[in-house]
């Protein structure tokens, strides 16, 4: 593992995706229920992105599974899921949610830049909002390309730099603190999420992807775009005010 991704590690070992929300629960069970309905709630987009029905009876790789909130779903589909996820925490709560919803915990600790499959093992690679995180997604993207089956397909979100998100974290950590010339990149680098997070164009995403066919890249606007609190969002029905070509989420689909 890479330095830059032990700090990855590091990071969301201290704080699994979600774990800090909801605050009010009594038992795991409930804890897992309430993160699912905040999760899909507040990132409809991910159903349609993941197409969890589509896949019942094939063979699925979740890359980052956080808590397990997807890997659950696909399971519930019937699809053949297996899930990995850097941080050793969040595998740790992923096998509890598995075992709380009685499905294979088929769940390991292991890094996208080295899966631990052979070549052509899966139907659909599919990873949300996890990919913008490693220290080298072009290796990544060349593992993912090496596990698909032939046709088989990739589905992915990582962050948009040309976004409100990214206008947001040009004022607050550009012009707020004296530093207009720093470059958008280095700025959502430094300060969000773990250390070293990646944003990118969708030019940037279908060159990253070049070793695909049938690449297909939109941004959507979310949540986080209208954020006006830590955890206060806008209404929903603002975002539909706002162009999608200013969404933080680039939804992307490819095929091998």
């Amino acid at each position: 593992m890479t330095q830059a991704n032990f700090a990855v590690q590091t990071y969301w070992d201290s704080k699994p995706c979600g774990s800090l929300e909801p605050t009010a629960w009594k038992a795991p069970a409930e804890f897992f229920e309430a993160h699912a309905e905040l999760r899909y709630t507040r990132e409809p987009e991910i159903a349609a992105l993941a197409g969890f029905e589509k896949w019942r009876g094939q063979r699925v790789l979740e890359i980052g599974v956080g808590m397990g909130a997807d890997f659950v779903r696909f399971a519930k589909a019937k699809a053949k899921i297996c899930g990995i996820d850097l941080s050793r925490r969040s595998i740790g709560l992923a096998l509890q949610n598995a075992e709380i919803n009685d499905v294979p915990p088929t769940l390991l600790n292991a890094d996208g830049e080295s899966l631990p499959f052979p070549d052509e093992s899966f139907d659909l690679v599919y990873s949300w909002g996890v990919l913008h995180h490693t220290s080298d997604i072009d290796h990544a993207l060349l593992e993912i390309h090496r596990v698909l089956r032939p046709r088989g397909e990739c589905r992915l979100m990582l962050y948009h730099r040309w976004s409100l998100v990214g206008l947001q974290s040009y004022i607050r950590y550009g012009l707020g603190r004296l530093r207009p010339f720093t470059p958008l990149s280095k700025l959502i680098a430094a300060h969000v999420e773990s250390p070293g997070t990646k944003a990118y164009t969708a030019h940037e995403v279908k060159s990253l992807l070049r070793r695909f066919s049938a690449v297909e890249v939109k941004p959507v606007v979310t949540a986080y775009d209208l954020r006006i609190g830590r955890r206060r969002f806008a209404p929903r029905w603002m975002l539909r005010l706002i162009p999608d070509r200013l969404g933080w989420f680039l939804l992307i689909r490819a095929k091998k």
